[in-house]
């Protein structure tokens, strides 16, 4: 191996064990009971999904899903959790080709927290990407700050998505973790860039914020904020307060009415024993307050007001959006991410797509 080899192990190496070293200082802070809510968070009340104006589409999103994993190593049911009250799917849905949405759509993904201080080993949705392309979609990561506020990563969105004026087609975007409050940052803060989004797909998305984040604060602060790492800026501490409970749900309180873009909701509930090894101190911690999380989210927190609910995916918060087997394999034993991805988003833009005005409805 030549000087650059060794150089880019070296690199890669640098850069896993600072992933290992974060997880496991955020680890450790997850060992006592998150509080679920504090003297700042407002007034809630505790609903159905219906009631909170929820438009409830898991059955048209089963029949794409399922119909792409037919002869597939997946089960449907098993990757689809069929939770009491789904409705049949709607009987205008129409199967709509993938290539067909190249000249409609951009795709852009927004990843989650941290994402960027660990680009060059760990991408996420990367076989979605690579799914999506072959068959003539464009589809990017759009640039966000791994520890950046949702107010610094709304700009930021802004102008990458602003940067190809030329091309009129909008962009359908897959929010992922705190990319969802960063992308809703966006919707209400930069409407130049919010008119050329024609939907989000909320994806495991931080809609309510994470008990985890109060608990985490002062070990974050002290350990990660400002740990150096050479893909991503330092932070300042506000990124993880963007995942409070009181301040989402406040920002809910003061906002809900000026998100205008249709958001189409995924959210992660697996079962206990699809959660990943690395993850399960969080999830345990999390289950002493609601036993149905990903391991960093409750199920409920990750549903948007007046959102259109797809599913319920049997994924943790880490499968769901990352190959970690395939990326660095030697860790796969301690990942549960053998979810078939781009059946999932492809499945999620077939419904958006027919959903949009123009579609096939």
């Amino acid at each position: 191996m030549g000087p650059s080899g060794e150089r880019l192990d070296s690199g890669r190496s640098r850069v896993a064990s600072s992933r290992w070293w974060i997880i496991a200082a955020l680890t450790l802070a997850a060992c006592a009971s998150p509080p679920l809510y504090t003297e700042s968070t407002p007034p809630t009340v505790m609903t159905t999904s219906a009631a909170a104006g929820v438009l409830d589409m898991r059955g048209t999103y089963r029949e794409a899903l399922c119909r792409r994993l037919a002869g597939s190593a997946y089960s449907c049911d098993g990757v689809l959790r069929r939770l009491p009250g789904e409705p049949a799917p709607d009987p205008a849905f129409a199967s709509v080709p993938m290539s067909d949405l190249a000249g409609r759509y951009r795709v852009g993904f927004v990843p989650g927290f941290m994402a960027e201080c660990v680009k060059g080993i760990i991408t996420p949705f990367a076989d979605v990407l690579t799914a999506l392309r072959a068959v003539g979609i464009d589809a990017r990561i759009l640039d966000v700050g791994g520890r950046g506020s949702t107010a610094e990563n709304a700009e930021r969105l802004a102008v990458d998505i602003t940067a190809s004026a030329d091309d009129a087609r909008p962009f359908v975007i897959v929010a992922y973790s705190k990319g969802l409050p960063d992308v809703l940052e966006l919707l209400v803060t930069r409407p130049a860039a919010a008119a050329r989004v024609a939907a989000v797909v909320s994806l495991a998305g931080a809609s309510n914020g994470s008990p985890l984040a109060d608990r985490f604060r002062s070990t974050y602060e002290l350990l990660v904020a400002k740990f150096p790492l050479a893909s991503c800026r330092p932070g300042t501490g506000q990124e993880l307060d963007d995942l409070r409970r009181d301040v989402r749900l406040e920002w809910w309180r003061r906002h809900a009415t000026a998100v205008s873009v249709p958001i189409f909701t995924l959210v992660t509930a697996p079962r206990p024993e699809r959660i990943s090894s690395l993850m399960r101190p969080a999830y345990l911690t999390l289950a002493r307050l609601e036993p149905r999380n990903d391991g960093n989210l409750v199920w409920y927190d990750q549903i948007p007001p007046g959102s259109r609910l797809l599913g319920y995916l049997d994924a943790d918060h880490w499968g769901v959006a990352t190959p970690y087997a395939e990326q660095i394999p030697i860790a796969a034993p301690f990942f549960a991410d053998s979810v078939p991805r781009p059946s999932i988003i492809e499945a999620a833009l077939e419904v958006v797509s027919t959903s949009l005005p123009g579609g096939a409805w």
